[in-house]
Order: C-alpha cells, then sequence, then structure tokens
C-alpha cells in the first residue's frame, strides 16, 4: 500500500499532494492536487470527525462502496450524544448523530480509540435499534504516547524559579487541559478551597486553555462559573495557579515539581494526561469512569462522585498513603508509542482483527 493524504473540498476528495510536499519539504514536481481515482481493494481511512458536508461525503462514499474500496471511519469518543450538557447548546448532538448515522450507513468498520468507547458505540447503536443489510464491525486500539520527534517550545519566563519553589516546598496536584465543563475544574477548585478551609497545605496546579472563547456567554455553560472561581479565589497565585498557555519546557518542570495528576474528567474518549503523568513517573488521582481504568488499571487512585466533598475526601485518603509511601504508583503503566499504534490500527484494517464482528448491531 501507498499512503495518499487527501482531503474534502466541498464537493470532492483531493489528493493532499501540495500539503504533502510542503510538510516533507520537497521539491514540487506535482502541484495539482487532482481529485481521487478510486480503485478496487484500495482502502479509505477518515481519521478526524467534521460534520460539515455530510450529504456530500455520502454520496461519494457510496460511490466509493460500488467501486469495492473499503472504508474505515476513526471515532474518539460519542459524548455530544451521551452528554450533550457537557458541549455547546447550538445541535451539538444533533449534528454529531447525523455524522454517525451517515459513517454507520458507508463504512466496513469503525475503529475507537478505546476499549470503553467502543462499547459504547455498540451499546448506542443497540439502543436506536440500528439495522443494515450487510453487518458493521467495530474494533478499538489505543492512541500513541511518544512524542520526542515532536518540536517542543522553549521558553521559561524569569519567575519560573520561584514558582517552581513553591511546588516544591508542599504536595502539589497538577491538572492539564482545556478549560471545558466536563473536565471537572469547578469541583476540583471547591474541593481544594474546603481543604484549604482545614488548613492543608497543598498546591493546586492548572494548565490549561480557556475553551469555547468564540461562543456568546449564554452558550458557554459552566465556563464562565470556573472562570470566575479561579480569577476571583484567595488563594490565586499563593496555593492555586492557573497558566493558560506555557511552554513544552516549562511543563515538563512543573510535572517534575508536582506530586499528583488529578483526571477528574467525567468523559473521555481516551485519556491521554494518565499517560502523559506515568511518563513523568507522576502519581494520578483519577475519576472512575472505564476509560480511565482502562488506560491506568491498577496504577491510578480512583475517586467516585461528582461533589466538592467526594474530591476533598479522596486527596485526603490518598495523602495519607502517600505519606506511609503505600499510594498507588504509575512508574511501571504500560503505554504505546505512535508506531506500536499505527500497528494496532493497521492489525485491524490488514488483519481483519475486528473486535465486534459480523452482526446486526439488534436489540
Amino acid at each position: 500500500f501507498r499512503v495518499e493524504p487527501v482531503y474534502f473540498d466541498g464537493r470532492h476528495y483531493r489528493y493532499a499532494r501540495k500539503f504533502t510536499f510542503n510538510f516533507l519539504n520537497i521539491e514540487q514536481y506535482e502541484s495539482n492536487d487532482s481529485i481521487i481515482e478510486p480503485n478496487i481493494n484500495d482502502i479509505f481511512l477518515n481519521l478526524e470527525l467534521n460534520v460539515e458536508y455530510l450529504e456530500e461525503k455520502k454520496k461519494i462514499l457510496r460511490l466509493y462502496n460500488f467501486y469495492g474500496i473499503k472504508i474505515y471511519f476513526i471515532v474518539h469518543d460519542i459524548l455530544p450524544i451521551r452528554h450533550p450538557e457537557w458541549f455547546p447548546p447550538e445541535n451539538t448532538n444533533e449534528f454529531f448523530e447525523n455524522w454517525l448515522k451517515m459513517i454507520y450507513g458507508v463504512s466496513n468498520g469503525l475503529i475507537a480509540v478505546s476499549k470503553s468507547t467502543a462499547d459504547d458505540l455498540i451499546n448506542w447503536f443497540k439502543e436506536n435499534n440500528y439495522n443494515k443489510i450487510e453487518s458493521i464491525n467495530i474494533a478499538y486500539y489505543h492512541n500513541g504516547a511518544d512524542f520526542k520527534n515532536s518540536l517542543p517550545t522553549a521558553e521559561i519566563p524569569k519567575d519560573a524559579e520561584i514558582f517552581l519553589k513553591k511546588l516544591y516546598a508542599m504536595p502539589s496536584f497538577l491538572m492539564v487541559g482545556t478549560i471545558e465543563p466536563r473536565k471537572g475544574y469547578l469541583q476540583a477548585i471547591e474541593a481544594f478551597s474546603l481543604l484549604w478551609q482545614e488548613n492543608i497545605s497543598i498546591n493546586l496546579v492548572i494548565v490549561g486553555k480557556e475553551g469555547w472563547k468564540g461562543l456568546p456567554i449564554n452558550q458557554r455553560r459552566t465556563i464562565p462559573l470556573i472562570l470566575s472561581r479561579l480569577k476571583e479565589h484567595p488563594k490565586l497565585n499563593k496555593q492555586l495557579f492557573w497558566f493558560e498557555g506555557i511552554s513544552d519546557e516549562y511543563l515538563e518542570k512543573v510535572y517534575e515539581a508536582s506530586t499528583c495528576l488529578i483526571a477528574a474528567s467525567e468523559g473521555e474518549g481516551f485519556g491521554l494526561p494518565l499517560i502523559e503523568a506515568a511518563k513523568h513517573k507522576l502519581s494520578i488521582i483519577a475519576r472512575d469512569i472505564s476509560v480511565f481504568r482502562e488506560v491506568a488499571g491498577d496504577y491510578a487512585f480512583y475517586f467516585h462522585g461528582n461533589k466538592p466533598e467526594d474530591l476533598a475526601e479522596a486527596i485526603k485518603n490518598w495523602l495519607n498513603l502517600y505519606k506511609k509511601g503505600k499510594h498507588p504508583k504509575s512508574d511501571n503503566m504500560p503505554w504505546l508509542t505512535w508506531k506500536q499504534s499505527t500497528e494496532q490500527l493497521m492489525n485491524v484494517i490488514l488483519n481483519d482483527k475486528w473486535y465486534y464482528k459480523n452482526e446486526k448491531l439488534l436489540c
């Protein structure tokens, strides 16, 4: 097989040769992004989620079906359908459901980024009485987590040493990710507020950009409340720290100075922050959801409940274990390189290694 990056221009799928030549820094002998010429035994692999031009795409992909091209779509999660309250209210779940129906109708197989997402996908199709003349195959693989070959940003602010000393001075808990409703930030801030009221000496560090900046305030769910609690908190820049954007080099130092990662998200397709923590040998407190169990196994400490008191109690229990050296450690948690991740994916596509195969998804 030869891999050909492609893109959709609103009417046709085209070879992305201009992009590819530029990306690989190759002189452009051919600069024409021609329309795809489908042939039998070709494979069309769609890696991203895009809910635009669904009818136009469906017509083309149906034609590919006729030509004998095998079509596979990656599904990162189905959270907009399961929990529309976590996303902007403007028909997000409707757009997503239409996309899901489209890819179900044209695909030879759907491939999730975790077993948890694959199970959720199977259950959703069953719950909604999907039927099809031909069966649908469903599989999963795990994302890679080696970023050595990326281009890290390198910038350390002047006051970094002062800040890092504060982290080393007492147990410091780190949260990484965009400020969004489902990420558990509000619960975490309120939980730490309770612990600070008890004079427990700990830090909370949040590294994440403000999400949904372009939306009107009435569509931003709990984001304005999270931001107001952060910016107006009496412990801000004392024991509560928020960084909207820091360099990769600085983030490495923050990981090194931290004691534990908190993964409080209420829903994820995968769980990359857990792997990032394990790579830094950072202990983990994670919400007890299936995908975090799948990724971290026994290498994390899990908490239940959505109230600040639930997380506060879990942190106190973890601190007691930590003082005795009995807390779960992430040092030996397994994770994949991108090469291994790709091998898992190709094993599904080329060797027919499906998790759910040759059955109609009927109740």
